[in-house]
């Protein structure tokens, strides 16, 4: 009975015992893992995907650290042209503002010339009055001569009359149109001034140099901004300074208009003082 319990009750497979050949566990493995997919018991097959795959290849993960590394190189060099593209911008800046300072400069020398050429030509007006009363002078002296010795009577006492009524005088440049503009005393001319208001502000650029020179070992945000606000101000000096030398121009165009009317008037006495000699002195 026992051996009714080890024999195979019925053959599932359909092979006889003599049909079983001994087979090697490598091969058998390796023939299991070549099979096709699964199929069930229809015939349809079943797809098993495969696990996925962690590479363990030291490489790629180097060449990962190497496109890091390039970004990281490509960042910087975007952020040092960035910096020194903002320092060029910034020295030409300073050179601008150098040469506005140089031009306010000759502005108020030439100022200074202007003024003084019209002291002068005030000075020559005043000498052309004090000639010209001289010559009313010797006008009335030789006309009264000349009726006495030609024993003209009438004709001296007209002459005597006429001495009497002193001639009017041409307007002088003191009646002459002067500016609209307030004179303004010597300390406003120096306040208001392009070159003080430059003095002024070279505390404020002094302290603009040495808050760039504590900047200038911080991070790239904090060294831009700075830069920034530094430009920012180098425009502001620049527009006040072009604004003060606009009326500085405007102001000497006035001052020039006024020097060409005097030197009119000078030359229009000088012609009537030089025709009145020559009548004096019997010239044609």
């Amino acid at each position: 009975m026992a051996n009714n319990y080890l024999q195979p009750v019925n053959n599932h497979f359909g092979y006889e015992d003599n049909n079983l050949e001994d087979v090697d566990d490598d091969i058998f493995l390796n023939n299991a893992r070549a099979k096709s997919p699964y199929k069930t018991a229809s015939g349809s097959s079943l797809s098993r995907e495969a696990p996925p795959v962690h590479s363990t290849n030291p490489f790629e993960e180097e060449s990962v650290e190497q496109q890091r590394q390039i970004l990281e190189e490509r960042k910087r060099q975007i952020e040092a042209q960035t910096l020194n593209s903002t320092q060029k911008s910034l020295g030409l800046l300073y050179e601008t503002e150098e040469v506005g300072k140089a031009t306010a400069v000759e502005l108020a020398k030439q100022r200074e010339q202007l003024e003084k050429t019209s002291r002068q030509l005030e000075e020559i007006n005043a000498t052309l009055r004090f000639s010209q009363r001289h010559l009313n002078s010797l006008k009335s002296v030789f006309g009264g001569l000349k009726n006495y010795l030609s024993g003209n009577r009438d004709q001296q006492q007209q002459q005597q009359q006429s001495s009497a009524i002193s001639p009017r005088s041409p307007p002088n440049a003191s009646q002459a149109p002067q500016s609209t503009t307030k004179q303004k005393s010597p300390t406003e001319k120096y306040n208001n001034h392009p070159v003080s208001r430059l003095r002024e502000d070279s505390y404020g650029q002094e302290q603009h140099v040495q808050m760039r020179e504590q900047r200038r070992n911080n991070p790239f945000e904090a060294q831009l901004e700075a830069n920034l606000e530094e430009m920012c101000g180098n425009l502001s000096r620049l527009k006040g300074l072009a604004t003060d030398m606009n009326r500085e121009i405007e102001s000497q165009n006035e001052f020039l208009d006024n020097m060409n009317y005097k030197i009119e008037d000078i030359d229009l006495k000088m012609n009537k003082q030089n025709k009145d000699m020559n009548k004096l002195l019997g010239k044609k």
